[in-house]
């Protein structure tokens, strides 16, 4: 099999995990890394035996296919040129700063023909597959994404950095149109929002509700998915799943707990989650989600079909993003009086949802 040539654009946590990884393949060879910075770059090539470059343009004629890793803000400047020399693209999460700037993309892979994946790595975790499968169908999705202030992503606030993971998970169930949005946040760091709940109701009945948090002390990364088949909870970092099930009488509506004999009733207590709702820990299996997001995206070049996280799938999560943050009504951590405002103020700067 002839090795496909890639490059990482964007040296920074990210990039330099992308370029780990691809070095590592046997189906791949890692020819170049780009960034404006000498020492990121410099540093990730030396580590991995490939070409240093300054500018993404220097890939054109020398690679198949690349990673994009750079800041959110440069993802269309950066990728739209790529496509439009043929280079095939797994795109980081959020395909876009902006809903402009992420249709900009998908339209330029569809003109040129190319392939472009999205980096929305939790649709690869090995537990997220596990609970999406065992819920069925959810009426309602509970996430939680929280994690401490990093100092990366200042360019995008919690909305773009981290509640954007759920949002696509949530697309990914197809709930139907998106027709109301609640959501409240908090800014904290002097830029962006850095913390935000908000509701997201569907056409379909199914109701989300998310949290996100980067000026959090613990992180966490949860999501529980209710429907008539079982309540499954997830933790993405841990990679554990659980479920409460409905047993067959249950489910033949052959259980009625007020008619159980109150002498009765404390040794079915002890065999509640065992007899009535059973309760399950799921057996999940291991796996790197970055490498299996290059192993679809790869696979996808060679074979031509569309990627687990299209394009398409991509603009989705960025047109909702923008819809919470259309709707998003914003408090200023500190300020006793006046602290309330909206998206659109210039301490939270308004994403235009197109």
């Amino acid at each position: 099999m002839t090795r496909m040539r890639m490059a990482v654009v964007g040296c920074g946590h990210l990039g330099a995990i992308h370029a780990r990884l691809l070095a590592a393949r046997h189906d791949a060879e890692l020819v170049a890394v780009v960034d404006p910075v000498p020492a990121s770059r410099d540093r990730v090539a030396a580590a991995h035996g490939c070409a240093s470059c300054a500018v993404p343009s220097d890939l054109i004629g020398r690679v198949d296919a690349a990673v994009v890793a750079a800041p959110t803000g440069l993802h269309a400047g950066v990728s739209v040129p790529l496509l439009e020399a043929g280079i095939d693209l797994l795109v980081e999460k959020p395909l876009g700063a902006t809903v402009e700037d992420a249709r900009a993309i998908a339209i330029a892979a569809r003109r040129c023909g190319r392939t472009v994946a999205v980096g929305h790595v939790e649709r690869f975790n090995p537990a997220w597959k596990v609970a999406a499968l065992k819920a069925g169908m959810p009426v309602v999705v509970e996430a939680v994404r929280t994690a401490p202030f990093t100092f990366r992503s200042l360019d995008v606030g919690v909305i773009h950095d981290l509640m954007i993971h759920d949002i696509d998970l949530v697309l990914s169930l197809e709930p139907g149109r998106l027709e109301q949005v609640e959501a409240h946040g908090i800014v904290a760091t002097g830029g962006f929002e850095d913390a935000v709940r908000a509701r997201l109701t569907f056409s379909s009945g199914m109701v989300a509700d998310l949290t996100a948090s980067r000026i959090s002390p613990s992180a966490q990364r949860t999501v529980s998915l209710w429907s008539s088949d079982a309540i499954v909870h997830c933790d993405l970092t841990a990679k554990t799943v659980s479920t409460v099930s409905p047993s067959a009488s249950v489910r033949e509506g052959a259980f009625s707990a007020v008619a159980v004999p109150a002498e009765d009733r404390g040794g079915l207590k002890d065999r509640f989650f065992t007899d009535i709702l059973p309760f399950e820990t799921l057996t999940v299996p291991d796996a790197n989600a970055i490498a299996g997001e290059h192993d679809d995206f790869i696979a996808a070049v060679r074979e031509g079909r569309s990627p687990i996280v299209s394009a398409a799938a991509g603009a989705a999560a960025v047109e909702i993003a923008a819809r919470v943050i259309d709707a998003m009504a914003c408090t200023v951590f500190g300020q006793r009086s006046g602290g309330r405002t909206t998206a659109s103020t210039p301490m939270v700067p308004r994403r235009r949802a197109g």
